[in-house]
């Protein structure tokens, strides 16, 4: 029972989340589920153990969606370019460019975001450096290149300027992939 509890509220958060950023409160969260807040603190203490929860099943998902991409029959380069910018289709609405606003109000929800993005690249690393032994990419640092795709992906989410101007995450981050993948010369 309490399983389900905690999927239906962490579910529910994730829809207000979509419509409101950080601005839902508990009363919101607690209504369209037919529950009191008192019964969504018995899961979640506060509104910030709550977000933490969201971003680790987030990031669950995420690696679960990366390891189904890995084990998929596409090509090295198919492969490359998803798994680097993976998201499952329940987070692709999901609009996480609100790093500032985290870091002011949620600080420890903002740094296990960071954590988050910084960790769990043994697959992706083992994938690039596949694709490096087999001239699908071109030998580089990949420590470098890590760095360059996490600090792109932290940037697009504490950057609200693409998404005030209607460019999707999930564009933004095609982009990236491409850019880093392709560069900008012409070819």
């Amino acid at each position: 029972m309490q399983e389900k509890l905690d999927a239906l509220v962490r579910t529910q958060a994730m829809q207000l989340f979509r419509q409101q950023g950080l601005h839902f409160t508990m009363q919101q969260l607690a209504e369209p589920l037919h529950i009191s807040k008192k019964t969504i603190y018995t899961v979640y203490p506060s509104k910030e153990v709550l977000l933490l929860a969201m971003v680790d099943h987030a990031f669950e998902n995420i690696h679960r969606c990366k390891q189904e991409i890995l084990n998929s029959d596409g090509t090295l380069e198919e492969k490359l370019r998803a798994v680097i910018i993976a998201m499952p289709e329940e987070y692709t609405a999901l609009d996480l460019r609100q790093m500032r606003e985290l870091d002011e109000k949620y600080p420890a929800v903002a740094a296990q975001v960071r954590s988050h993005l910084e960790s769990g690249w043994e697959p992706t690393m083992n994938l690039l450096e596949q694709a490096m032994r087999e001239g699908v990419i071109r030998p580089v640092s990949l420590q470098v290149l890590r760095q360059m795709i996490t600090a792109s992906i932290e940037n697009f989410l504490a950057d609200r300027s693409l998404a005030d101007s209607g460019v999707s995450y999930s564009t933004v981050l095609e982009e990236m992939i491409s850019i880093l993948l392709e560069g900008v010369l012409p070819r």
